[in-house]
């Protein structure tokens, strides 16, 4: 059976699926790069189902392949709705790869001893559970996170094979099945690490493979960037002691005065911070002001590792006979690598190495702390070297990789060549969608007025009392966002539902707008992208500012030296491109069905009276209709 052959099949079998015409041509593209190897890369609109354009040319070729995701949300419909479907009509194996803090460690939870009579009630509920689930999944329960830090898996922890529960490890059973599937659901984050374990070992996490398909490809650079920043806390620090704290009683004894000296160290180190660096955040690009102490602290770190080192050593496995005797080593062991990252963190300040990838560090402040941070200027040879060299064949694919059809800025991020496929738009957007820019101009310099403010929430008000609900308005700004939240809330909040990020959990969000039908949703970065709403629930998408990058945030501020370093551009070729991928993303939360119909209203003037206004409506999809608004 041919690639082509399935999905029509599949066409017969499934009401309301018709296969269309940018489909077959992004399967074709899989299926050439699947046989000849190479690298792809396809911008799939929102209802081309490149879903199944991937997947059946990878099922088909018999090659092992990876496919990462970036959200639950397409993760759980790869494995719960659309592989089962396509093995229904060719017969394959698929599996679910998660991270090892996800399955719960049955020598540590076995080994558990509580501290108080709620601790003792949570171990009762998860040795049942223990007993009863086939999975050891942490999704499964949901138990408190401060809990599930001493009986959930471990990486650093795990004493693998010297474990007597290995051969009914949760994670390792999971793992068997993950080598013997032929198709691996991943998500980024789990490539990510992956990928660092790979740089530091030559080994992986994940089974070899012969292919890789990256899905929402446009969030990968960003999810290595955060899966390789380092960062030292006070928090950290502190949730450090409180996990020491519970060491073996012997192993207290000794590193008493440690534990005493460290937090010394570290509490004037960090109530020194804001001091040295008062705006937040704060790059870093010469001498580190707090040497001296960071050094101080690093020492009694020192100190700290080598004990706990020292005990694990004494204390082989081998030599105790129950479970209650082991479960100590494995905290112990999971305390030291935890003490030797916040060392090597801080050595990046003391005494920073440049290799051949430049690195970005920073100082921030939140409220009742401060943080150190370091991350690679741009992730380019994480992904290349980590990742993508290691398969024949790469696929990445989402609805926002290219501007107006130009990959460019997206290879380059990456660090990537190869193939390009641009699809045109299935739905009808002259029909559909109607864009209307209005003629608010912001404030310049990211200072907010009380006339701008009181503008921007009139506009709002008028378009929601128009289209009577069912709005999504984005903002690039909290302070904004909530300001206008509570004036609406005096103005609509009678009539309509108001929902506001920050208020519940986002999924939970999400849910009440859909079930309300006619409610008003306010929201900042994370729902500019991952959200499907089809039907008449959302019909007026409102976009209060353009979604330009923060100047002043540290990693940008590195990212616009280095380009203005090598006599380019900033603006044009950094600033502007990801301002144009981002609009697109939040025009994209609009029209999800051939049915869906709605407005689209774009509250800055700029797009009317700067020269770039051009571009960004240009990166907007083909035959909307955009109108002026006075």
């Amino acid at each position: 059976m041919t690639s082509a052959e399935l999905l029509k099949n599949l066409e017969q079998q499934i009401d309301s699926f018709e296969v269309r015409s940018s489909q077959l041509k992004m399967l074709e593209a899989c299926k050439s790069v699947l046989a000849n190897k190479g690298v792809l890369l396809v911008e799939a609109p929102t209802g081309v189902g490149k879903t199944f354009a991937y997947a059946i040319p990878a099922i088909l070729s018999g090659k092992k392949t990876i496919i990462s995701t970036r959200t639950i949300n397409l993760q759980s419909q790869l494995f719960e709705k659309d592989l089962p479907m396509l093995a229904k009509a060719h017969r394959f194996k698929f599996a679910l790869a998660k991270g090892f803090s996800n399955y719960l460690c049955k020598l540590s939870l076995t080994g558990y001893q509580p501290k108080s009579m709620k601790e003792l009630e949570e171990r009762s509920r998860l040795l049942r559970w223990m007993d009863e689930t086939e999975t050891g999944d942490r999704e499964e329960l949901n138990p408190p996170s401060e809990l599930w830090y001493d009986v959930g898996a471990d990486s650093d922890g795990c004493v693998r094979k010297d474990c007597e529960f290995y051969n009914e490890c949760f994670y390792f059973q999971a793992r068997e099945h993950w080598f013997r599937s032929e198709i691996l659901i991943v998500n980024h984050s789990l490539l990510a690490a992956d990928a660092a374990l790979y740089m530091q070992s030559g080994k992986g996490l994940l089974p070899q493979a012969e292919a890789l398909i990256v899905d929402e490809a446009h969030a990968l650079e960003e999810a290595f960037s955060k899966a390789f920043t380092q960062r030292v806390s006070w928090g950290g620090i502190q949730s450090l002691l409180h996990q020491a704290s519970a060491l073996d009683r012997k192993l207290q004894l000794k590193i008493t005065d440690i534990l005493n000296g460290l937090e010394i160290a570290s509490r004037t180190f960090f109530e020194e911070l804001p001091k040295k660096y008062a705006r937040s955040p704060f790059r870093i690009q010469k001498e580190f002001a707090l040497k001296a102490e960071a050094e101080g602290m690093m020492q009694v770190l020192g100190i700290l590792y080598e004990q706990l080192g020292k005990f694990v050593q004494e204390n082989p496995l081998s030599l105790f006979t129950t479970v209650e005797q082991k479960a100590p080593v494995v905290q112990v062991r999971k305390l030291g690598a935890w003490v030797g990252r916040l060392w090597q963190t801080l050595a990046e300040f003391t005494d920073p190495q440049e290799g051949q990838q430049p690195k970005v560090r920073w100082v921030e402040q939140y409220k009742g702390g401060a943080s150190l941070s370091v991350a690679p200027l741009y992730p380019k040879d994480e992904i290349q070297t980590g990742l993508l060299s290691r398969f024949d064949s790469v696929i990445l694919t989402s609805a926002t990789l290219s501007i107006g059809g130009d990959f460019g800025y997206y290879q380059n991020q990456l660090g990537i060549s190869g193939k390009a496929l641009a699809l045109d738009p299935v739905f009808d957007y002259s029909q559909q969608a109607k864009v209307f820019v209005h003629k608010l101009e912001p404030p310049a310099g990211g200072t907010f007025s009380p006339f701008y403010l009181e503008e921007l929430t009139q506009r709002i008000r008028a378009i929601v009392e128009r289209s009577k609900g069912g709005a999504l308005v984005l903002f690039t700004n909290a302070r904004v966002m909530e300001s206008v939240h509570q004036a609406l809330v005096l103005t609509l909040g009678s009539n309509y539902l108001l929902l506001r990020q920050g208020q519940e959990p986002r999924q939970k969000l999400l849910e009440k707008f859909k079930a309300d039908g006619n409610a008003l949703l306010l929201g900042l970065d994370s729902f500019w992208e991952g959200i499907d709403v089809p039907g008449q629930a959302l019909r007026t998408l409102i976009i209060t500012r353009l979604p330009f990058e923060v100047p002043d945030d540290p990693m940008n501020e590195a990212r616009v030296e280095k380009i203005e370093q090598e006599g380019k551009n900033a603006f044009t070729d950094y600033m502007l491109p990801r301002a144009a991928l981002r609009l697109k993303q939040g025009f994209g939360r609009l029209i999800r069905s051939k049915q869906d119909v709605g407005e689209v209203h774009l509250l800055d003037g700029r797009l009317l009276t700067k020269s770039y206004g051009r571009k960004l409506l240009g990166a907007l999809p083909k035959g909307v209709r955009v109108e002026t608004v006075d």
